[in-house]
């Protein structure tokens, strides 16, 4: 897992999937809804077909993310620095949110492609983080390019579900990368943010049984940010693997790893940073590509 530095762009969508319909959200009122919601909402339960929603640029609110039955939807902004979409609710907040209902977007649907879209948890967690969801993915078969996930705590729930990213920035303080997915992530950079709580964690993976086979790849990756931090630890049951190979820069000293940390082979290794490890029957190729 090399780490590498990468940059957010436009993403330009490539012909793989038909895309059977698109809709266009806009807040000026020029477009087919107002809200993304509305457009999700509009979209046929069971869908089977390939629905593009585009979002012109702009600060969208509070706007919940789709349901479990609505698969084959595109999401596209204009851009992560472009297109947003924010809110601020966090755990145990006055409405009575957990972690699992606070999040700004949430996606339970499979078949889901999002791109050019930054997704912000807007709670200040800078004197004191709270759980605060930016962005909840539970969907099996999502593939997300060149996204931003803005948070402090508990920024992106890659809860559960085979996930696919690249080209993102996903900055956090703490569990910032957290859940159960089974995901690669490629080409990112994520980031810490200022924060009086330090050192943070990067993530916090909940594999729950040594023949699980869900957890993170990040495969040529930059970790940055202003303030130190731990790769990671682990979320609920001690069954977790770290590792790591051919890494670079600063933070890539060994010395101060814990002990049980695994070397694996370039067989092993090969088996988590190749693509089949979420996609063995093809299921990307079969979507919208960016």
């Amino acid at each position: 897992m090399t780490v590498l530095s990468t940059s957010l762009h436009v993403p330009v969508a490539t012909a793989a999937a038909s895309i059977a319909k698109t809709i266009v959200v806009n807040p000026s009122g020029t477009g087919d809804f107002r809200s993304v919601q509305e457009a999700v909402n509009s979209v046929p339960d069971y869908n089977n077909q390939w629905i593009k929603i585009h979002l012109a640029s702009g600060v969208y609110r509070g706007e919940g993310g789709d349901r479990r039955y609505k698969s084959y939807i595109l999401l596209e902004g204009e851009g992560a620095q472009k297109t947003s979409i924010e809110w601020g609710d966090y755990a145990s907040d006055s409405r009575g949110h957990d972690t699992a209902s606070c999040g700004t977007f949430t996606s339970y649907a499979s078949n889901i492609v999002v791109a050019g879209i930054t997704f912000k948890n807007t709670y200040d967690g800078y004197s004191h983080t709270k759980q605060a969801v930016a962005a909840l993915i539970a969907g099996d078969k999502s593939s997300l390019y060149s996204c931003g996930f803005v948070g402090y705590q508990d920024t992106l729930a890659d809860l559960f579900g085979r996930h696919y990213f690249k080209g993102c920035y996903i900055q956090g303080v703490t569990d910032f990368i957290f859940g159960l997915g089974q995901s690669i992530y490629e080409g990112c950079t994520i980031s810490t943010a200022n924060s009086v709580e330090k050192p943070g964690f990067v993530t916090a993976q909940g594999r729950g049984a040594a023949n699980d086979t869900n957890g993170f790849v990040f495969k040529r990756c930059n970790v940055t940010g202003p303030q130190a931090t731990y790769l990671g630890r682990a979320w609920g049951r001690n069954e977790i693997t770290y590792a790591e190979s051919e890494c670079t820069g600063p933070g890539s000293k060994q010395s101060g790893r814990v002990r049980w940390k695994k070397t694996l082979t370039s067989d092993e290794l090969r088996k988590f940073t190749d693509i089949s490890y979420i996609d063995g029957e093809g299921w990307l190729g079969e979507q919208p590509q960016y």
